[in-house]
């Protein structure tokens, strides 16, 4: 049994999906999480389903990619049912959205999410009276408690196609049945049902009116028809009213005294002055957890490493041996030492953030000021993404609709200091130097971006579209859900990072018995000199391409040093910086050129990947000269 689940952004879509089939997708109290669609298979009831989470989407107008992600899914895979997700504190707003999924005339079931968020908003919703409105049954759920989820399955097993009823006036209802039945008429298969193609194009929805337009009776109908209800507009209308009237219907709302502490909190959180003030002290707070945290048990983890590393030297004797032994411990001490003691801690402040909502807030305050380096609107989303990964911060991009915003985008989410550069910022500058100096790399970063977006601002004129920001309340996040979120984004580390690494250790070590290393050290030493960089580490940088934690993980085995922590012994601290400077700003790891090159193609991905090469390069050298007059 195939199941569709689909609701608005930020409706707990992808939390209902994680507590049915396990946690394969990112599920975030903010827009545009999710931007393509998740499978995930399950048993219930001694049958195998298939749940398919589609992206977030406040209609099936297919005005972005992720809106048309998810009609062409709707309209390609053969669902056997549709579970619509309805936030039940905005409840208004989501019933948009189901009145359209009811066109479908598919097999449906309402989740009627959040109840708990309703009731602290003193919205009481009569179930029954809700069902007979909209002609689907309708089951309360609190996703986040996993209550009401299995009654959920139970009723989408057993759902029924919606009880047909008259959505519009008698009027709107006629103009419609004409064009549907006109529709079925000329033409043999439609992807979509013919009442919906047929409201969509009288309201103006492009994809809509180009089916419409392959057959000329239709075509006709629909011209005079948009002309009479005001280019659909009255649709429109209409469905917003209905949308009211069943809420007034079914539910009510109890008067609130006082103002409510989420609103407090705002006053001062997205305050023009004080929001700005309350984010930088939160960024600090948060990058000198992430080092206090960490840095101990680099120390800790590298001592003990030493002493296996001195172990092996003096039991194993045989060269050859010591030397594949010694590289593939090195590359396990260095993910183990040096990148978890990083990583675990910043996915864990990130999912709180997330959960939490402050990241609507950073992207509401950061929305104004980007404004003026070309950053505008949903390209705030993938900016902030950026910090965790490149990878989804880049398929974020899909959620803008204009190709030169998304190119924008894109280039400036892969220049935003991800979580992997992050742990070569922590293990060097701020480990070895000290943390203020590592926050004055990120200053620089977002300097550097600044003024990379107010070139292509001048280089790619247009004007860029605005957008209405949804503001999702404060949830308090679970122990549960930032767990397994944690391990969500670090186990790509665990299973594809620390092979690497290992492999990667194994390979250089044998390059270095096999005293390959000087002919591939030759090819990159005019490039090192320039920037006053060992030659010895220019192989580390190839292997940064993979992963850019191997930069850092494998820089004292090329510089034939037994740990990170005698990396001070062989690098200065000019030498550092240079050297984390190229690393934060040069060619995006492969698993981010690939979906560079899905998302804005070929041309796109290779003048971002060149152009961050010669910004890694510029900016490096300059440090090196800088450090040179003083």
């Amino acid at each position: 049994m195939k199941i569709a689940l689909i609701g608005q952004p930020n409706c707990g879509k992808s939390t209902i999906f994680n507590q049915l089939a396990g946690y394969k997708s990112i599920s975030a109290n903010f827009p545009g999480a999710t931007v393509s669609y998740t499978i995930g298979k399950f048993y219930f009831q001694n049958k195998s389903i298939e749940l398919v989470d589609l992206p977030g989407t406040y209609s099936l107008s297919w005005y972005d990619d992720a809106e048309k992600e998810s009609v062409k899914a709707l309209a390609s895979m053969d669902f056997d049912c549709i579970i619509n997700v309805l936030d039940a504190s905005t409840i208004t707003r989501g019933l948009e959205l189901t009145l359209e999924l009811i066109s479908l005339d598919k097999p449906m079931v309402v989740a009627l999410n959040m109840m708990d968020e309703a009731k602290k908003k003193g919205i009481e919703i009569d179930i029954s009276k809700l069902e007979d409105s909209i002609g689907v049954k309708v089951i309360p759920v609190i996703a986040k408690q996993a209550k009401g989820i299995k009654d959920l399955i139970s009723a989408a097993l057993t759902a029924q196609k919606p009880i047909k009823r008259c959505i519009y006036s008698k009027r709107l209802e006629s103009f419609i049945e004409s064009l549907e039945q006109c529709l079925k008429s000329q033409a043999t298969t439609l992807i979509l049902p013919a009442k919906l193609i047929a409201i969509k194009a009288i309201e103006g929805f492009s994809a809509c009116e180009e089916i419409v337009s392959w057959y000329p009776k239709c075509q006709d109908l629909l011209e005079t028809t948009r002309v009479l209800l005001n280019n659909g507009a009255e649709i429109t209308k209409e469905r917003h009213a209905l949308c009211l009237d069943i809420f007034e219907y079914s539910a009510k709302v109890k008067d609130s005294k006082g103002l409510p502490i989420s609103e407090k909190i705002d006053e001062i959180l997205l305050h023009p002055i004080w929001g700005y003030v309350s984010l930088f002290l939160i960024f600090i707070a948060i990058f000198f957890i992430v080092f206090e945290g960490g840095s101990p048990f680099e120390s800790l983890i590298d001592k003990f490493f030493s002493f296996t590393d001195e172990y092996l030297q003096s039991n194993i004797h045989n060269a050859f041996l010591l030397s594949l032994t010694k590289g593939a411990i090195d590359g396990i001490g260095a993910a183990i030492g040096i990148a978890l003691p990083y990583l675990v801690p910043f996915f864990v402040i990130l999912s709180i953030l997330e959960d939490s909502g402050y990241l609507s807030r950073i992207a509401f305050l950061m929305d104004s000021l980007m404004h003026k380096i070309g950053v505008h609107g949903t390209s705030v989303i993938p900016f902030i993404m950026g910090y965790g990964c490149s990878v989804p911060a880049v398929m974020a991009t899909r959620i803008i609709r204009d190709k030169r915003e998304k190119f924008i985008s894109a280039f400036l989410a892969t220049l935003v200091p991800c979580a992997a550069r992050t742990t070569v910022i922590m293990g060097l500058v701020a480990f070895f130097i000290g943390p203020v100096y590592a926050i004055l790399l990120y200053l620089l970063n977002l300097v550097v971006i600044g003024i990379a977006g107010t070139i292509l601002k001048k280089i790619l004129p247009g004007i860029s579209p605005e957008i209405l920001f949804d503001i999702p309340p404060y949830r308090t996040p679970t122990l549960k859900t930032t767990i397994i979120k944690t391990w969500y984004r670090i186990k790509d580390f665990v299973y594809v990072a620390i092979p690497l690494l290992v492999g990667g250790s194994i390979v250089l070590s044998l390059i270095d018995y096999f005293n390959f290393a000087k002919y591939i050290n030759y090819v990159f030493a005019p490039f090192m000199e320039l920037l006053g960089l060992p030659v010895a580490i220019g192989i580390v940088l190839i292997f940064g391409i993979f992963k850019k934690e191997l930069t850092l993980l494998m820089l004292a085995q090329a510089l034939g040093l037994s740990s990170i922590s005698a990396v001070s012994k062989m690098l200065s601290v000019e030498q550092i910086f240079v050297f984390t400077i190229f690393v934060m700003f040069y060619i995006p790891c492969l698993a981010t050129i690939s979906t560079l090159y899905r998302e804005i193609r070929l041309k796109g991905t290779i003048l971002i990947t060149v152009s961050s090469v010669l910004i890694a390069t510029v900016l490096a050298f300059i440090a090196h000269l800088i450090f040179l007059v003083i």
